[in-house]
């Protein structure tokens, strides 16, 4: 027979529980080493300890307390899992993954291993056996909301925005105030030409309405200080494609007129984070800080203006909008369409990607429109020289791709297939890293297979982690193709800047339509096509040119330099003088 706790063990147990829900975390400690102590056979008195430890940062130390729990009781789910995060979080993935693979062979119903081992595999682009797992943890729970919105997240990151839509609507149906799932589809909608405009403005309404976004609101008392107070809030301000587009704003604005706070909702800071820090006068983390004190910090930093950089993305801070903490908010960047909210005054954005008249009915706020480009971009500082277009040393066009795997569809397959079939010899580069998997290759070469082009004509390349090595592979890319209805950003620009001319397909709303607002501010309408035809058309005639491809190289980043879309100070004087007439209007200031 097993170890079986005593009934005063039990009692202690119970008082440390106690103490934890009070937030006595020393207390807890000294009762628990107390209690293993004298009872090494203690396997919850190890576990908690453990638990204990990892929170306050040593994952070590709380491995080496599991394998105590473990060695008083081996099928110790709980410990196995905990031992798994512990072994994770110290490097070893291997080991954990195979904690995590024991636990789930002792109990197949213990969802926090299987989650656990299965958001493993994904960070290791292990996609069809991270989904097969959480399909069989399906099969066994259906009803299970952890399971279906970590299998939602699988699909869409292999690129099956379809699918994952459908799988976030079940998370959604067993519990409809799951923000998370509610936001993914909103995000995932976007992907497909399957759905309307108004099908996915009717979506972000009945987000807004959902309880974690349907809250009441406090208005904000006018400050009528000496300069104007803006705050940013995002959980982009990290390396990341956001913070391209903020920094040189952040950099160029005037601090006689304006104060800029910078409010962040990021867990892992980096090197860009600490450079932002240096481009505002106030900087809160707002990280784990509940919306309703965070709310009442930004109250009280007496804002004119809050602007939301993230929208329906991951990180965002919706919620805290949702309770109006300063009378002017704005959305802006990281989020190509309307928030839903009333409390969100205006979205920013231009008349390229949203022309005026055709988007505003699909808008809870207002359109501020800047004048030339709707935001500026920042050039990767370790971005290497532009090389000339290798087909003129290969003989042959190379067309490539570096965009969100789930923004290539099947209905974008089918174009880029009738491309290559107009340009003979030509090949295709794909780059991204879900190409890791074999599963993901093996369904994307199919779809290519389906249109006539085979494998040789291909590359599926899971990309480099560097920046410089990634921008370097443009080097390689004659032409790039943007996907649609949800073009590129950071990636048209990046390509730009490299030197390779972007042939982009423009939509009816601003996902569909952000590379026309970037071509045209670099005054490159000509590779703007309206239609499938018109976008065959160009890119067919871009690669018959090899003239004009030199031309476009050599002279590319001279183009943008003298663009709206590098001119941060032009377009950081537009921004605020549109906010001064806002603040103006409305007798704030």
């Amino acid at each position: 027979m097993g170890y079986q706790e005593s009934a005063e063990n039990q009692a202690r147990l119970k008082y440390v529980e106690l103490l934890l829900k009070k937030g006595m975390q020393e207390e807890a400690r000294t009762q628990l080493q107390q209690l293993v102590q004298e009872d090494p056979g203690c396997a919850r008195g190890w576990y908690l300890l453990a638990v204990l430890v990892g929170e306050q940062g040593f994952p070590d130390q709380a491995a080496k307390l599991l394998r105590q729990a473990l060695r008083a009781e081996p099928e110790n789910v709980k410990a196995l899992n905990a031992l798994g995060v512990a072994l994770q979080q110290m490097g070893e993935r291997d080991q954990g993954a195979a904690c995590y693979g024991e636990a789930l062979r002792i109990d197949s119903r213990f969802q926090e291993a299987r989650v656990n081992l299965a958001l493993l595999l994904k960070e290791g682009m292990r996609l069809a056996e991270a989904e097969a797992l959480l399909s069989q943890g399906i099969a066994l729970e259906p009803e299970s909301v952890r399971l279906r919105y970590n299998y939602a997240n699988v699909l869409h990151y292999q690129g099956r925005s379809l699918e994952a839509t459908g799988a976030y609507r079940e998370v959604l149906r067993l519990d409809p105030q799951h923000l998370d799932a509610r936001q993914n589809l909103l995000f995932t909608l976007h992907y497909s030409p399957q759905f309307s405009d108004r099908q996915i403005f009717a979506e972000h309404l009945r987000a807004a309405r959902s309880a974690p976004l349907r809250l009441p609101s406090s208005p904000s008392v006018p400050r009528r200080g000496r300069r104007i107070r803006i705050g940013y809030l995002s959980p982009d301000f990290r390396s990341h494609a956001v913070a391209s587009f903020i920094e040189p704003v952040l950099k160029k604005h005037d601090r006689e007129r304006f104060e800029i706070f910078c409010y962040a909702n990021l867990p892992r800071p980096d090197r860009v984070t600490e450079r932002i820090k240096g481009l505002c006068e106030h900087w809160r983390d707002l990280y784990n800080i509940p919306d309703q004190i965070a709310a009442l910090m930004i109250a009280a930093d007496a804002l004119d203006v809050l602007i939301d950089l993230a929208g329906h993305t991951s990180g965002n801070r919706l919620p805290l909008f949702a309770r109006k903490p300063a009378p002017l908010q704005i959305t802006w960047i990281g989020y190509p369409d309307t928030t839903g909210l009333k409390q969100m005054d205006y979205r920013i954005t231009d008349r390229h990607a949203d022309p005026p008249g055709k988007s505003e009915r699909y808008h809870t706020e207002a359109l501020l429109r800047l004048p030339r480009s709707f935001s500026c971009f920042l050039p990767p500082a370790d971005a290497p020289e532009v090389a000339p277009p290798p087909c003129l040393a290969t003989g042959a066009v190379t067309f490539g791709s570096f965009n969100n795997l789930a923004k290539v569809t099947p209905e974008v397959i089918a174009l880029w297939c009738r491309v290559l079939h107009a340009v003979p010899g030509s090949r295709l580069l794909l780059k991204g890293r879900p190409f890791e998997d074999s599963g993901v290759r093996e369904r994307i070469a199919s779809q290519f297979s389906t249109g006539g082009i085979g494998g040789e004509r291909i590359e599926l390349n899971p990309g480099e982690p560097e920046s410089s090595a990634h921008l370097a592979q443009y080097g390689r890319v004659d032409i790039a193709l943007d996907t649609f209805p949800y073009n590129g950003t950071t990636t048209t620009c990046e390509a730009l800047w490299m030197g390779v001319p972007v042939v982009t397909l423009a939509g009816t709303r601003h996902a569909a339509r952000t590379g026309a607002s970037i071509l045209a501010n670099c005054g490159l309408d000509e590779l703007v096509a309206e239609n499938e035809e018109e976008y065959l058309e160009i890119a067919r005639r871009m690669a018959a040119d090899r003239e004009r491809l030199l031309e476009l190289r050599m002279g590319a980043r001279e183009r943008l330099s003298a663009s709206p879309l590098l001119d941060a100070a032009g377009v950081t004087r537009e921004l605020e003088a549109a906010l001064e007439g806002i603040l103006k209007e409305r007798g704030v200031r």
